[in-house]
């Protein structure tokens, strides 16, 4: 198949927004109302490409559900005795349009939309015509459009959305988040997502498709499967007509190079049948469970060192281009991480990309546990999508499931479950992330692999109680699938619950959860247990605890929001890589008589410390150490020096004096206009030295692009993350018609439209076979149409870019220097509600004196001609934001359609 990206050009508009009623109608085809309707006024909705979170741009209100990062995108409210939300406007349904115009080489061909993901409820339409309802907002979907596609016009894809009803408990976002793409496939051609390509180590390679034959002949031919460098291998295909085939290929790699986190090497499987061509890339790979060796990748035991992620971000929300997703993983392996566990839905598939391509193993996780139809077809979504990625080892088929996880039917949920993940990838294990203990019941029984979600949930047994399961359950292979837990700031010094203050060390920890080497530790010294995943690898909006009623993001990440690291980054680092490793935390700007508790995260094997040059201690250094130092504060320098492996490390931290300028940092560049580039603001003092304890207000310029966010990792800020554009705009207020003065009245109310009924006898006949007929006549009207001219004039506005009215009576053409820019006569099915919505006409002034005209053909039911407000505008791209420093530092989030010509600036506000 050929594809074809469909991110940009998209129209939005919340549905709180729009007047007029949208259908989801099944009476006639193509006859959607509203906003699905193939022909609609889009022109006042604003312009976006995806991906797209709208519900980022709301403001925070803690009337909201702070648990899911408090944005009223949903009734739902964790905190409140019934549930719902006391928070007014709910903008929780969100409507998405895209026009285009078919190429004629698809004539012919087999089309297809693709999504990746949308949150949630996507209801889709094209060209007016109802197509399909996909719930989950976690896995993608792809919908045939070839038979509603209309050549030689403009066609529509209608696309509502709604939020309200959550899948998770933390933030979910809102809307068309993921990629979208079309596909042009010949009428013979290979089934997505029902390719599966399985390898051994020998380099033998199974591949196995689905082919469709969507043409009235049989076909009879021969598919090609070819692995580049190697020798294909032809097979014959017959198809009966409109039907499908399974098609199998044994492949032979001569010299496999293996697939493994430090070397991921890929390689790529190419079908060709007839004129169409189908690509897979796969690894080569084993990976498997030894119960008292752990996880063996390519046969070796590999201990998991991962983290728990959801899939939001500063500033941007979950709508993360695909340049972040191979961002974020890469900041993960340079803490040490080699696993990424998808908490707790299924992952982008730019995601899955960046882990085959950097390195990093998957734990890929379904977002429903259960036998039920839709919990089933989500399950067979995420495996059939994901199976030929070599990133992902395991399935994990549940998570926390309280009101069953103990109960003896989920052993029989877990084992339909596992029937069904092995019929559809029979090399990868299962597991389910069980909170439960030692509890042998129900799905841990039924697992293949037991997760386990903390080591303190344990009945007091001092996490001793692990020793104890793989004893009695010796068979039975063990990994933690969540642990750690603690809470944290960036660069905190001390905790105060009242005041929202937290320390940077990771030593605070929630009651079921352990610090930083109290997990490291337990499970590197325990060769029977594979790994494990920290919650979290980044900060994520919603869970706030401690805090759970008046903070917005979770403060358990290793790194922030906006992909700042914590601390605890540098254990991590120092425990699970093979580089050298000295950092002080949290930072040297106190009060005169605070005694600082002075993190050191070091793989040195001692550590010295020194404050402004002066000798304190020597310590030696154990394996998964990490020492705290108390330190009487006085201003200067406090440094620490270390031996590692022969090399002496030197590490120090400053007191800073006051703020004195903002540096600027290019953190992450764009390649084109789908990526976003990240800019980092920091502040600084007069000789250059990082002011860490900064929290001022910033403005933030830019010329080239456009701001798509601003965050500073604060989970305690309720600032904008994101602005929308904003609108400069001249109100009209009268008109001049033949009879003289019209002043526009306020928008006129929807009413109820008038019909005529009358009867009439008809005098013969007519050849029918009736004797005698009453008809029953009807007419819109009986007062004859007038046609209505008004018009205005204005001048000095050649810098806007339409005339738009709040509400239109009648069929009305406007002209703009005696040209029609266009009109509200088109109309969709039998019904016209194109009179009851803003309506807004892109056109180009020119300089001096510009006419308006409004030729309106009034009916007896029709409104006034022009009612409510008449403006001409345009609109003003987001080119400054503020943004207030957190710990001394916030992050710009940036696109542009020519990224190599932005030029960020900021200053401090006063």
């Amino acid at each position: 198949m050929k594809r074809i990206a469909f991110h940009q050009g998209w129209e939005f508009a919340l549905e709180n927004d729009l007047d007029a009623f949208n259908g989801f109608g099944f009476d006639k085809y193509s006859d959607a109302l509203g906003a699905p309707a193939h022909y609609y006024d889009y022109s006042c909705w604003e312009r976006v490409d995806l991906p797209h979170d709208w519900a980022v741009s709301l403001l925070v209100d803690l009337r909201a559900n702070t648990f899911a990062g408090a944005r009223a995108n949903t009734h739902s409210h964790r905190f409140m005795t019934e549930r719902r939300s006391e928070a007014e406007p709910v903008c929780h349904v969100g409507w998405y349009r895209r026009q285009f115009v078919p190429e004629d080489g698809w004539a012919g061909k087999r089309v297809f939309i693709e999504f990746e993901g949308v949150f949630r409820d996507a209801a889709v339409w094209v060209n007016g015509v109802y197509l399909d309802r996909h719930l989950s907002g976690y896995t993608s979907f792809i919908l045939e459009i070839t038979d509603h596609l209309i050549f030689g016009e403009v066609n529509s894809i209608a696309v509502r959305v709604d939020s309200d009803q959550y899948e998770g408990w933390w933030y979910e976002g809102a809307g068309i988040y993921r990629n979208v793409f079309l596909h042009i496939a010949e009428p013979i051609y290979v089934k997505p997502w029902k390719t599966a390509v399985r390898t051994e180590p020998d380099g033998s390679v199974s591949a196995e498709c689905i082919v469709v034959n969507d043409a009235s002949e049989p076909f009879m031919g021969e598919a090609v499967f070819e692995i580049a460098g190697e020798n294909p291998v032809r097979v014959p295909v017959e198809i009966a007509p409109y039907g499908e085939a399974p098609v199998h290929a044994a492949l032979q790699i001569s010299h496999p190079i293996y697939w493994h986190v430090d070397h991921p090497h890929l390689y790529t499987l190419t079908i060709r049948i007839g004129r169409e061509e189908h690509a897979e890339r796969f690894g080569v790979r084993t990976v498997g469970f030894d119960a008292d060796r752990g996880f063996l990748l390519n046969g070796e035991p590999f201990k998991i060192r991962g983290a728990c992620v959801h899939q939001d971000f500063g500033g941007v929300g979950v709508a993360l281009t695909d340049n972040l997703q191979f961002y974020k993983i890469r900041r993960l392996k340079e803490m040490g991480a080699n696993a990424y566990r998808c908490a707790h839905h299924a992952p982008s598939p730019a995601l899955l990309r960046a882990c085959d391509e950097l390195g990093m193993l998957v734990m890929d996780e379904t977002r429903l546990f259960g036998t039920s139809p839709e919990a089933i077809r989500q399950l067979t979504d995420v495996i059939e999508r994901d199976r030929n990625h070599p990133c992902v080892f395991i399935w994990s088929l549940g998570n926390e499931e309280f009101s069953v996880q103990d109960k003896p039917h989920s052993f029989r949920l877990m084992e339909k479950m596992t029937r069904i993940a092995k019929r559809l990838d029979p090399t990868r294990p299962v597991t389910y992330s069980g909170n439960n203990g030692p509890d042998f019941t129900g799905a841990n029984a039924a697992a293949e692999v037991r997760g386990v979600n903390y080591i303190r949930n344990d009945g007091n047994q001092g996490g001793r109680w692990l020793d104890g399961y793989h004893a009695d359950h010796p068979k039975q292979p063990l990994i933690g699938t969540e642990e750690g837990s603690y809470v944290l700031s960036r660069l905190g010094a001390k905790n105060d619950l009242g005041s929202g203050q937290l320390d940077s060390s990771g030593l605070v920890t929630m009651p079921w959860g352990s610090t930083p080497k109290g997990w490291v530790k337990y499970f590197e010294e325990r060769d029977y247990l594979a790994g494990s995943f920290l919650w979290t690898g980044f900060d994520y909006r919603g869970e706030p605890n401690p805090f759970i009623t008046a903070f917005i993001a979770s403060s358990f990440g290793a790194i922030d929001l906006c992909g700042m690291e914590k601390p605890p980054f540098y254990y991590y680092q120092a425990w699970w890589t093979d580089q050298p490793v000295l950092f002080l935390a949290p930072h040297w700007n106190h009060k005169p008589g605070d005694v600082i508790d002075v993190c050191v995260f070091t793989n040195c094997e001692e550590v010295t410390l020194f404050l402004n040059g002066r000798r304190l201690e020597t310590r030696a250094v154990k394996r998964f150490d990490a020492p705290v130092f108390r330190v009487p504060y006085e201003p200067g320098v406090l440094s620490a020096e270390g031996i590692c492996r022969g090399s002496m490390l030197h590490a120090g931290l400053r007191t800073a004096g006051q703020i004195a300028d903002l540096r600027i940092t290019e953190v992450l560049r764009a390649g084109s206009a789908d990526d976003t580039a990240i800019y980092q603001i920091e502040a600084v003092d007069e000789n250059g030295v990082f002011c860490p304890t900064a929290e001022n207000l910033t403005e933030v310029c830019l010329d080239g692009g456009v701001i798509a966010g601003v965050g500073n990792g604060n989970p305690a800020c309720f600032d904008p993350e994101k602005l929308l554009p904003g609108e400069e705009a001249i109100v009209l207020r009268t008109f001049q018609t033949e009879d003289g003065l019209y002043t526009i009245p306020p928008k006129a109310p929807n009413h109820l439209r008038c019909r005529h009924d009358w009867l009439e006898t008809e005098p013969a006949g007519n050849g029918f076979e009736d004797d005698l007929r009453v008809v029953a006549y009807y007419a819109e009207s009986t007062v004859p149409d007038r046609t209505i001219s008004l018009s205005t004039r204005i001048s000095h506005v050649e810098d806007c870019e339409y005339i738009e009215f709040e509400r239109l009576g009648g069929d009305a053409r406007i002209f703009l220097n005696g040209e029609e820019i266009g009109n509200n006569i088109e109309r969709s099915g039998r019904l016209s509600i194109s009179h009851a919505r803003p309506y807004r006409f892109p056109c180009r002034f020119r300089e001096g004196e510009n006419e308006i005209t409004v030729l309106s053909i009034q009916k007896e039911f029709s409104d006034p001609p022009i009612s409510g407000q008449v403006k001409i505008g345009r609109m003003i791209p987001v080119t400054s934001q503020k943004v207030r420093l957190h710990f001394g530092r916030a992050r710009v989030f940036v696109r542009s359609q020519t990224p190599d010509q932005v030029r960020l600036t900021a200053r401090i506000l006063p």
